[in-house]
């Protein structure tokens, strides 16, 4: 597949949320008591976090031949880090005033598997692919994309975090990244199923 990579602007919006999709990850399943419905309902308001303006100015897209977005790649702190008020709004529409109080202590255990990105580093928050995009490496050629915009920036080292079980570890390793940091917890294994997050490194 012939790439093209470009800053995206509101109209790519659709395609980055459409490669984000709507699979929940298991961290989310756990964040809905294992509700696949409210888990996916939970998706979509972190999705809407990723293509405000500011995250926009912090992305690189993947477009196909026809200019589709077929993946994206995002810098900076991760979807859901940050609470806002249109976060917070969509949790409490998705779990209700009853459900938040549960929410939140399962997000508690989340944080006990965090791993802060490095101070001086270039973080990457989000990458993905659309699912009938994916074996094609489009992944591959996003992360040497944001390499480039990271040297670009001065930078010495890029950084992201993922889970211990994501097969995208692989990918990651490939691209010269190295496990620098490992969190788990054994009651956040016990909600989610994932033994915890891994910090991964590449020195520029």
């Amino acid at each position: 597949m012939n790439l093209t990579f470009r800053v995206p602007g509101p109209p790519d919006r659709e395609g980055i949320l459409r490669a984000f999709g709507d699979e929940p990850t298991e961290e989310q399943l756990a964040a809905a008591a294992g509700d696949r419905a409210k888990a996916q309902r939970y998706r979509s308001v972190v999705a809407r976090v990723l293509v405000t303006q500011a995250a926009l100015a912090r992305t690189v897209v993947a477009a196909d031949e026809a200019g589709a977005v077929v993946g994206f790649a995002q810098w900076g702190s991760e979807a859901g880090e940050r609470i806002t008020v249109p976060l917070a709004w969509g949790v409490l529409r998705t779990f209700g005033p009853l459900g938040v109080r549960g929410f939140l202590r399962r997000d508690r255990l989340r944080a006990k598997v965090a791993i802060p990105a490095p101070a001086n580093t270039f973080h990457i928050a989000e990458i993905h692919v659309a699912a009938d995009a994916r074996g094609q490496g489009i992944g591959a050629a996003l992360l040497e994309q944001v390499e480039r915009e990271a040297r670009a920036q001065g930078a010495r080292a890029l950084s992201l975090t993922t889970a211990t079980n994501n097969p995208a570890r692989r990918l990651y390793e490939r691209a010269g990244f190295r496990v620098t940091e490992t969190r788990t917890d054994p009651e956040f294994e016990a909600a989610t199923g994932v033994a915890g997050r891994v910090l991964m490194v590449k020195v520029l």
